[in-house]
Formats: C-alpha cells, sequence, structure tokens
C-alpha cells in the first residue's frame, strides 16, 4: 500500500546545503590570506581538515564531544597533523571559518528545484545536529529557509540524532502523524537510523552509491529523484 506523506523531515548539511563545496570554499580563502602556503600543501590541508571534522562530528554524535570541544579542536589537530603547535593561529582559523563558511549559498545539485516541487504539497522541516545560529545562518545565506516549518537542531531540541527522542520532539512540533512522515538525509548513522528507531520512513540519499545494509525505506543517489520516489 502506497503511504500518503504530508510532513518531509530534511537533514540540511551534505543533503541540501553543498558543505564540501561551502567548506572548500572557505578553507582556501583561510589559506591564502593566513599565508598558510609558507608551510603547507593546499590539498593536503584541505584533505586532513575532512578527516579531522568527520571525526570530530562523529565524537559529538556519539556524546563524547560538546560544541565548544567539536571549534576549539577541529584546526588544532589539523595543525598539528603537519607539525605546527600554534593555538593562536588555531583561535583565528576557528574564528575567519565559522564566520564565514555558514554564510555560503551554495547548494546540493537540484536542492532548489526540489523545495520548489515539494513545498506546495508537503509541510517541509529540518532536523540537524548543527547549532541554531550556525543552521539558520546557512539557510538564509543559501535563501532556502522560506521553507520549512519547523528547524529542530541539537541546541534548541536539546537532543541529537540519532536519539529517537529528537524525532519524537520533531513530530510533536509539526503536528505530524508518524505514518504520515518522512526523513530524509545522508547519514546511514545518524539520520537513517535515527528515523528507524523512531519508527519513521526514511529516504536515503546516497549519491556516492555507497553500500550498506541498513534497511531503509528508500534511497535515491540524486535529489532529483526523490519526488518520483514518494509521490
Amino acid at each position: 500500500m502506497l503511504k500518503t506523506y504530508r510532513h518531509l523531515f530534511f537533514d540540511l548539511d551534505h543533503t541540501l546545503w553543498d558543505f564540501e563545496r561551502n567548506s572548500d570554499e572557505t578553507l582556501l580563502e583561510l589559506f591564502t590570506e593566513f599565508t598558510l602556503h609558507s608551510s603547507l600543501n593546499y590539498e593536503a590541508f584541505r584533505a586532513e581538515f575532512a578527516v579531522v571534522n568527520r571525526q570530530l562530528w562523529q565524537r559529538f554524535d556519539q556524546h563524547k564531544l560538546d560544541k565548544e570541544g567539536l571549534r576549539q579542536l577541529r584546526f588544532q589537530l589539523v595543525l598539528a597533523k603537519f607539525g605546527i603547535q600554534d593555538d593562536d593561529l588555531a583561535e583565528q582559523l576557528t574564528g575567519v571559518y565559522f564566520a564565514r563558511c555558514p554564510a555560503k549559498p551554495h547548494l546540493m545539485p537540484h536542492s532548489r528545484e526540489l523545495l520548489d516541487y515539494l513545498a506546495p504539497r508537503y509541510q517541509l522541516h529540518i532536523i540537524t545536529n548543527g547549532f541554531d545560529e550556525v543552521q539558520t545562518t546557512k539557510l538564509k545565506s543559501a535563501g532556502i529557509d522560506h521553507y520549512f516549518d519547523k528547524v529542530l537542531t541539537s541546541e534548541n531540541s536539546g537532543h541529537r540524532k540519532p536519539q529517537p527522542e529528537i524525532f519524537a520532539l520533531a513530530l510533536e512540533w509539526a503536528g505530524a502523524a508518524l505514518p504520515h512522515s518522512l526523513m530524509i538525509g545522508d547519514n546511514l548513522d545518524t539520520d537513517m537510523a535515527g528515523a528507524i528507531a523512531a519508527g519513521m520512513d526514511s529516504l536515503y540519499f546516497n549519491p556516492a552509491k555507497l553500500p550498506h545494509q541498513k534497511a531503509v525505506t528508500f534511497e535515491v543517489h540524486c535529489l532529483s529523484q526523490i519526488a518520483g520516489q514518494i509521490l
């Protein structure tokens, strides 16, 4: 039996907002302005940032790291990889990165077309492990804040994906019934696992076509495929 969805809950980073492109642009600006080229290779710097950032977010999602630790450690660990022990430089990089990166406007391919199509048909919401001010800035900078009714973050909800509590709270805030709700995201461990644990249908956005064993309701490799999957 085909379900009729009324509420669609989106992840933000890597699903709608193109974190990689926005972050890479910001890192290149920092690399140039702080003359890091005198001692570092940009591609190595960018690659190490990606590794460190992913590891720190995993620790944050697992409640092994708090917000301040996440921010403080990121550039310290990246610089340390290249033998640079400079807390002042790490703090400066952190400040500029967090001022600029969320203000970048780039979206994942087909995001805006998808939202234009879905908005008249569904109530759209965000569930993100990001932080209030940062995620609000991203939504506004990308010009997509007006599409969403409710925006739940790890700060304003007091919970983080994959905790079922954040999904329960999302349903409560949105006035949504579980059978008519769908979670859309790119992360198997937070978006998909959390939705499944909460009993919510899930749509896995998997642009890299990574193999997995997660029992998701739907899977797409491009955002342009979503409308055909759920309608």
